[in-house]
This record gives C-alpha cells, structure tokens and sequence, in this order.
C-alpha cells in the first residue's frame, strides 16, 4: 500500500469519526413535572422508525403503520405523534421521578442521532429554623432531590470549628429526602444571630434561615415594647407575630410590606407607629398581665429567607415590681450609706495625719528655740 493511499485512507477514517460525532444535551428535569429530552431527523417519504434507549434498555419503539412498544417503568412517549412527519422525535416523560435520571439514546431507522443526560432535581421548596426541646437550633427542609448542601454561619461572625453540627439526611417518600441540621448553641447566645444555609447539590438555589435570641422582663399593667428588626438584606417581605405559652401556639399579629397593610388579633398587641418602613415592626404590648409572659416569635418571610426572632418575655406582679424598687431603693441607701461611712472615716484619718505632723513640727521648733538659748547663755 503507497504512502498517499495509507494517508488518505488515515484522513477517512478520522473524517467519518468527526461525521459521526453524535451530540449530547444535557437536561434538567424537574420532580413531578414533565420534561422533553430532544431528538430531531430529516423527515422523509418512507417510513420511519423510532427508538429511545435509557442507558441502553430500550423504553420505546415506534414502527411503521404507527405500531408503537413501551418498555420498562419509566412513564414515556413521543412528544407528539403529529410531529414525527416533521422530524420531531423528542421524547416526553411524565411525569418525573427518580428513576426518570440517566443517560438516554435516541435512534432513528438504526442510525444513532441524539444522546440526552437527563439530571433530576426537586427544588427546596421550604425552609424552616427553631429550637428543639432540647436548647439546640435546628435548620430542616424536606422533599428535596439529590441530598442538598448545610452550611452554618453566625452574625458576627464566629469560627467554623465552633460551629459543630450534626446533619442527618434521610430519604422519604417518593425517593426524596428530609434534612435536619442541629446545632449547639454558643456560650453567649444572646450576641450572635444563627444563620443556616441549604442550597441545592447542582448549585441552582439557596434558602437561608436565620435565628436571633432575645430576653426581656416587663411589669404588670406598664407598656412592653419587644424589639424585632428586618435584616438589611431582606427588602420586601411578610412577616406573623406568634405567642407561645403552655405548648400552644397562638397567631397575634400579621403585617405585609409591600401593602404596609397590618392586622392583629390581639387587642393587646400593636406595631410600633410609623416605623415599619425602616424594617422596624417592633411589637408593643399594652397593659400586660401575667398571663403574657411566654416566647413571643417574630417570622419574616421573603424570597428563599426566613430570619426568626424570639423572645422570651416575664411579666411581674407590680407588687413584686414595686417591692423590688424598694429592694433596689434600700440597697442603694446602704451603698450611699457605705461610701459617706468611707469618707468621714477617710477625713478622719487625714485630720489625725495632719495633726500629728503639726504637733511633730511645734515641738521641732520648741527644741530647736531651746537649743538657741542654751547656746546664748554659753556665751
């Protein structure tokens, strides 16, 4: 064989690899929901075969005479049967699920055309941030596919090996999973705000939660005013007052941003005046009882945000208030009583130390006079 024949038969070879390069998409399907995986061909007048393969077992063959075979479990057919004179030969599966994943093949009269790798994902929908009964914070979401990503944070900032957490992810119905992420509250608690963030294992989304602590005591029949401000971040958003006591729960107060429309089913309840364009929807609370002293929760509500604060508010008795004033009045009297005894005691020693040192110096003088005189009569 001569060299140009050898070489002309090498570019062939590499020509009809480069020709019959089969193309692949990539697709990603939604949980629950339809989705087309393409597939095309240049329609003729004979008659057409279609088959679609899901990692190499065949799911659906469509023959001559309109004679059409479906195989296995997975929920498919032709995106429509009109098209196919048109060259359409996409693939519809609904509606999808787990086992809709993989890589698909797409052949037509038994030449290769198309690949499709089809990636499944059932989004975060929800997310939610409390502490359980036990003091730890928890961070869940659940129906949620592939296993998402937990990342912890706090405001301000502290170190990632202080951050311990245990995530567990187990899989649910349907094949999807449930998330719960616990975290142990810091030393001081009340100074950080706990941030949790879950995104999607494909990087398309992230839902973040967020949790600050608070502790507040107030007096019977005086005015309460419970802070409760929107983080900058959060420009729009909606956000319900609760009132728990006794394991229940109770709605008091609902406010949305966008309408700066508000409503309370408490009479008790308010939102400070003309401060909720300024994020501040601080709760006032008027004329309390003992009977509102329990965990007041404020939930804002934005675009893939939740930011909780809670408080833990005690109500006293007035009486108790006004015996701890005169508490209060009778240790301060003792303390003022305490630092007059000190000063008068301090004067004291002063006048003592000045007097001595006066008395030291009169009877300098009278020696040294006496020596002067001694001295005189000498002479």
């Amino acid at each position: 064989m001569s060299r140009t024949h050898y070489g002309a038969c090498i570019f062939l070879w590499i020509f009809s690899l480069v020709a019959c390069k089969v193309p692949e998409v990539r697709v990603t399907c939604i949980f629950s929901e339809d989705c087309v995986l393409p597939c095309s061909y240049t329609p003729t007048n004979d008659d057409v075969k279609i088959q679609w393969y899901q990692q190499e077992a065949l799911i659906l063959s469509l023959q001559q005479a309109g004679k059409r075979l479906i195989h296995g479990n997975v929920s498919v057919e032709l995106i429509s049967d009109s098209s196919v004179s048109d060259g359409n030969a996409s693939l519809l599966v609904r509606p999808v699920d787990t086992r809709s994943r993989g890589r698909y093949k797409c052949v037509v009269n038994n030449g290769t055309l198309a690949y499709a790798v089809a990636t499944v994902e059932a989004p975060i929908r929800s997310i939610s941030i409390d502490i359980n009964p036990s003091g730890l914070i928890q961070c869940s979401t659940k129906d949620v596919y592939p296993a998402p990503v937990v990342q912890w944070s706090t405001e301000p900032r502290s170190s990632p090996a202080v951050l311990q957490h245990i995530t567990r992810m187990a899989p649910g119905g349907r094949g999807l999973f449930r998330v719960e992420s616990i975290l142990k509250q810091q030393n001081n608690c009340l100074d950080h705000v706990y941030v949790c963030n879950i995104s999607s294992r494909y990087g398309t989304q992230t839902w973040t939660a967020s949790l600050q602590l608070q502790e507040i005591t107030g007096f019977e029949g005086k005015d309460l005013v419970i802070p409760s401000k929107a983080p900058k971040k959060l420009q729009s958003f909606s956000l319900v007052w609760t009132f728990t006591a006794a394991n229940k729960t109770t709605d008091i107060l609902t406010y949305d941003s966008r309408s700066r429309k508000s409503s309370s089913s408490w009479d008790h309840a308010e939102l400070k005046e003309d401060n909720e364009l300024k994020g501040d929807v601080s709760l006032s609370l008027k004329n309390p009882g003992l009977e509102h002293s329990g965990i007041y929760t404020c939930t804002f509500l934005g675009a893939k945000i939740r930011h909780l604060v809670q408080t833990r508010v005690v109500i006293s008795s007035s009486r108790e208030g006004k015996d701890c004033l005169k508490s209060n009045m009778w240790m301060l009297g003792i303390f003022v009583g305490l630092i007059v005894l000190l000063a008068f005691i301090l004067i004291i020693k002063i006048y003592k130390v000045k007097s001595q040192r006066n008395q030291d110096n009169y009877q300098e003088d009278v020696e040294i006079q006496s020596m002067s005189t001694d001295k005189t009569s000498d002479l």
